[in-house]
């Protein structure tokens, strides 16, 4: 099996995935009771459905993975950092072990991932945490099928393992 490690998610290492943007570094609207970020364009590409989901922690397998067809997907992170897996292969086969990257996400981080790209759910690193996502709503049941990566799944080891089960 092979372990891969999460990288530093930037512009430019995510470009063959999607678009990256970081909230964090957009300027604030401040007021007497909140503070807000916002992209100054449209992020999507047509009408989204909300959603999101909660997640474990700890290094983990990739086992399987989703594509859209129809549709760019928005994640942003939620209230802990997370790990997104994603595979830039053929979305017409299942997923390549050796496609398969991983981006670690803190809060504040947005990815828009191309249509058909592989994705994998996120994991927490640290705590359970929530992360959200745009998606179109379809009926289409390729639009949410998740295939078994191939030919076996990838071991995704946060900070301090480098191999399942092993402290570096």
């Amino acid at each position: 099996m092979r372990t891969i490690h999460p990288i530093p998610l930037s512009q430019e290492a995510f470009a063959p995935f999607g678009r990256y943007y970081n909230l964090r570094e957009l300027p604030l609207r401040v007021d007497d009771d909140f503070r807000c970020a916002l992209t100054d364009d449209q992020i999507i590409d047509e009408p989204m459905s909300f959603g999101f989901t909660y997640c474990l922690p700890g290094s983990f397998q990739s086992v399987s993975m989703e594509r859209h067809f129809r549709t760019e997907e928005a994640q942003f992170c939620g209230d802990g950092p997370t790990i997104l897996t994603v595979a830039n292969t053929d979305p017409e086969v299942a997923p390549n072990e050796n496609d398969v990257v991983a981006f670690r996400m803190e809060p504040g981080d947005v990815v828009v991932l191309h249509k058909a790209i592989w994705h994998d759910a996120n994991h927490a690193i640290d705590n359970p945490t929530l992360y959200y996502f745009l998606a179109k709503s379809t009926d289409d049941p390729r639009e949410i099928e998740f295939v078994d990566i191939q030919p076996q799944p990838v071991f995704v080891a946060l900070e301090g393992e480098t191999e399942r089960g092993s402290e570096a």
